[in-house]
């Protein structure tokens, strides 16, 4: 959906956010570089977090807690959120594009940092035992 949309020009008008009950961006390709309506790769939420004013948190969270970053986009079901770009802007700011070091002279650009700060340390506090439970929970509840 996010090649045609970007393809007939609509990802000016249009964003998408993929939702999936095992969502991984581990193993969304490219692995290493934005893909229209995923999260920012997994690696970059260090770099991000940096940027985003959380430096001890950048060095003191594990890669396991970063993972974590995932459940954002978990969901009983598979599904493609569409927003009008107003509604993107409002999420992540209308000039939320910045120049993102990602270490090793590679500079990338990226949004939404104070979005993925704030949920990547979210979903590292709540815990990934927690975060199950509330998915398994939300999946339940779709067959009560």
């Amino acid at each position: 959906v996010g090649r045609y949309l970007c393809l007939f020009r609509g990802d000016g008008s249009f964003g998408l956010v993929h939702f999936h009950p095992s969502y991984d961006r581990s193993i969304i390709h490219p692995l290493d570089a934005p893909s229209y309506g995923h999260l920012p790769p997994i690696s970059w939420l260090r770099p991000i977090l940096r940027m985003g004013g959380r430096e001890a948190e950048a060095e003191q969270l594990s890669d396991e807690e970063l993972a974590l970053s995932n459940y954002q986009r978990r969901a009983p079901h598979t599904a493609i959120n569409i927003l009008r770009m107003s509604q993107v802007n409002a999420a992540a700011g209308p000039k939320s594009i910045v120049n993102l070091d990602l270490g090793n002279g590679r500079v990338e650009k990226a949004s939404g940092i104070t979005l993925y700060t704030r949920n990547t340390l979210r979903m590292a506090q709540s815990g990934r035992e927690n975060l199950q439970y509330a998915l398994d929970a939300e999946i339940a509840s779709q067959y009560n």
